[in-house]
């Protein structure tokens, strides 16, 4: 898996009824579950088909062929100067993303062993965004290792893993 190096989570605010934000990671491909794949001149209509399918969770959009590919699960991600995915909003805020079972890795990360995900989420409010899942290889433990990033690096597929992307409101 090639790392991927995001600078910048954006937002867009989308004019339809049905999709009041899409969360981009440009320059990387989101690998696993293709659900469907269509024609479409930009980004947004994939925004828009993803947030109006109940199946779908990502996409991702090639800007060489103009084709989006719709998602329902995410094994990896690569790097890719030609592709941009999106998340579709689902968290309980509205306009963030939580992906059960996919770890989020970034640059600059904080490392840490917590006891619970909302201890987790709690600890990097300040970051936007965080996984957390048990430590791996150890199924007994009450505990779990928090990763608080601001600049997802990859995303991979991760038993038990919960992670979130929170962008700042402003």
């Amino acid at each position: 898996m090639i790392a991927t190096s995001i600078f910048v989570l954006m937002m867009m605010h989308i004019g339809t009824a049905s999709v009041q934000s899409c969360l981009f990671l440009p320059n990387v491909v989101l690998h696993g579950g293709t659900v469907d794949e269509f024609q479409t001149v930009d980004i947004t209509q994939c925004c828009v088909q993803c947030s109006n399918s109940a199946c779908c969770i990502a996409y991702t959009y090639d800007t060489t062929k103009k084709r989006c590919y719709l998602k329902n699960a995410i094994g990896h991600s690569t790097e890719d100067f030609t592709m941009t995915s999106g998340l579709k909003p689902n968290s309980r805020y509205g306009e963030g993303v939580t992906l059960k079972n996919v770890k989020i890795l970034g640059d600059q990360t904080n490392r840490l062993t917590l006891r619970s995900e909302e201890e987790c989420r709690q600890y990097c409010s300040a970051y936007q965004v965080f996984s957390y899942g048990p430590v791996t290889g150890d199924h007994l433990s009450k505990t779990g290792e928090c990763i608080c990033t601001m600049r997802i690096k990859s995303l991979g597929y991760e038993y038990g893993c919960t992670s979130e992307i929170n962008p700042s409101q402003g």
